[in-house]
């Protein structure tokens, strides 16, 4: 059985609406970001070495799964207020940061200028989410923290649904 608010202690939404603006940028820019790097990698793709090629490859693949899922937990714990969610988007947008960096900052699989354009805007992105998701992680962890121990507290006070209330007369 769901149990109901008490009409006395409100509880506010506790989403972040910079992230959520973040995220919704970003859904629309992940394709561009992608096809930007599929595109440069078809271009310089005879000229890496092989031990690059191969490198080249896997981090665009571990990329394009990870942004799916990294937007999706993203939305799901911003807009539902879940906690394993939004850690879980925080965690993968970790991850994220490194191959970004990677593939700005090696010079050995030779930087394409729109290769470039488009991972530092996708940097631009992954920091302002980084920055923006632990604020929404923060926030969310002291309100969920807040909703068990009142909900523990008033336990005892606020009947759970009709079974206790008919105890209670």
């Amino acid at each position: 059985m769901q149990r109901k608010n008490h009409p006395l202690i409100p509880f506010p939404v506790n989403s972040n609406l910079p992230l959520q603006v973040s995220l919704y940028l970003n859904v629309y820019y992940a394709p561009l970001w992608m096809t930007g790097l599929v595109l440069s990698l078809v271009n310089k793709y005879s000229h890496l070495e092989s031990h690059y090629k191969f490198v080249s490859i896997l981090i665009c693949v571990i990329m394009a799964v990870v942004e799916v899922a990294r937007i999706y937990l993203g939305h799901e714990g911003n807009l539902r207020e879940k906690v394993s969610q939004l850690a879980g988007f925080w965690m993968l947008t970790l991850l994220q940061l490194p191959l970004t960096v990677y593939m700005l900052a090696n010079v050995n699989i030779i930087i394409l200028p729109m290769e470039r354009a488009v991972n530092i805007l996708f940097l631009i992105f992954l920091l302002v989410q980084i920055v923006t998701g632990f604020r929404a992680l923060h926030v969310l962890i002291r309100a969920q923290a807040l909703k068990f121990h009142l909900a523990t507290r008033f336990d005892s006070i606020i009947p759970n649904d009709d079974a206790e209330m008919k105890l209670l007369t």
